[in-house]
């Protein structure tokens, strides 16, 4: 199994080149840099990146076709792949707080997806490239600048079921996103059947799973952080959250999402009217957390994906991220590939 990382897209690019380098150094696998309402662009920020790297993959996230046409996402990965040759990964989903800062509605949101995936897919293998979907269309892309020979890896965002169907026809790769052990094997496992269904190989069909990243030398400082972010670990999606919580506590988190997501901003840990233990349980479920005296527990938790499929492991790298990738790279590396 791999590691991947996720740096901010508030980093500038000198600065995402420079820890970027340092994660080669250390045989990370890919830099994925966020895409973000108020971040910078995700390809542009890594193009010093991809010149000045020779192994390390650069791959911009999560991409989606409610606010950019497959066209310009085709465009640009076909840019970056010049830089980088054959070093290129992106994941395409169905919008976050970009599509929703934009007011744009989530209408068809399994179709946005599918037709993003085989126009992206399409046009960076095929030449002539021709697409009539509902959504999107295009005649006779033809360009004759693009010289690398190994295309963009596409994967697609989902987790749940019918999002799972299509991308396991239509995508190179499943990024899955804060599942549980149980709940990413059932995703494999099925994702795998289907592609068994279609007669499709999945010898090079890769899976990944995003995770968050608080293991500083302070205990107290990983724990404020996981506690200050968990908010965007999607605690209203009910079939993660009730592995570990009742119902009643369900409808407490519910209640209190505004002020849980505040709390990033706020720069606090703490809820009013939501329990201290009932975050402190949510960030020991949903992220990696702890003091530098855990990685031997988080290192075993790694190797439960590892022994389910998961191909490599994407981790979000919030603060102290050259700290982390050391960490990765001497420690948990050796122990998980």
């Amino acid at each position: 199994m791999d590691i991947d990382i996720v740096l901010d897209s508030h980093l500038s690019s000198q600065e995402l080149t420079d820890l970027g380098l340092l994660a080669e150094q250390y045989g990370i696998r890919t830099v994925w840099n966020a895409s973000y309402l108020d971040g910078r662009d995700p390809f542009t920020n890594m193009a010093q990146l991809a010149r000045e790297s020779s192994r390390i993959c650069v791959a911009p996230m999560a991409l989606n076709g409610y606010e950019m046409h497959p066209f310009r996402i085709t465009m640009a990965l076909l840019t970056l792949n010049e830089l980088a040759p054959g070093r290129v990964q992106t994941m395409i989903g169905g919008g976050g707080e970009v599509v929703m800062g934009l007011k744009i509605p989530f209408k068809k949101r399994v179709r946005y997806v599918r037709e993003c995936l085989e126009f992206i897919k399409g046009a960076t293998t095929s030449r002539p490239f021709n697409y009539d979907g509902e959504l999107f269309k295009i005649e006779n892309y033809n360009p004759q600048w693009p010289t690398a020979t190994q295309p963009p890896f596409v994967y697609a965002g989902a987790n749940k079921p019918q999002m799972l169907k299509m991308a396991a026809k239509a995508a190179d790769g499943i990024f899955i996103s804060d599942l549980s052990v149980n709940l990413a094997r059932n995703c494999i496992n099925d994702v795998l059947g289907y592609r068994q269904e279609s007669e499709l190989d999945s010898d090079t069909f890769r899976f990944n799973n995003f995770m968050a990243w608080y293991v500083y030398d302070d205990p107290a400082e990983a724990r404020f952080e996981a506690r200050r972010w968990i908010g965007f670990r999607a605690l209203f999606r009910d079939y993660m959250m009730k592995e570990f919580i009742n119902d009643n506590e369900f409808q407490v988190l519910l209640a209190h999402m505004p002020e849980i997501y505040a709390m990033a901003p706020n720069n606090t840990d703490r809820v009013d009217g939501v329990p201290d233990e009932l975050l402190d349980r949510c960030v020991d479920k949903l992220t990696l957390t702890g003091g530098v005296d855990d990685l031997d527990r988080i290192i075993e938790h790694l190797l439960e994906f590892k022994a389910i499929g998961v191909t490599e492991i994407c981790l979000e790298l919030k603060n102290h991220q050259a700290h982390g990738i050391k960490l990765l790279g001497e420690r948990v590396l050796p122990a998980i590939q």
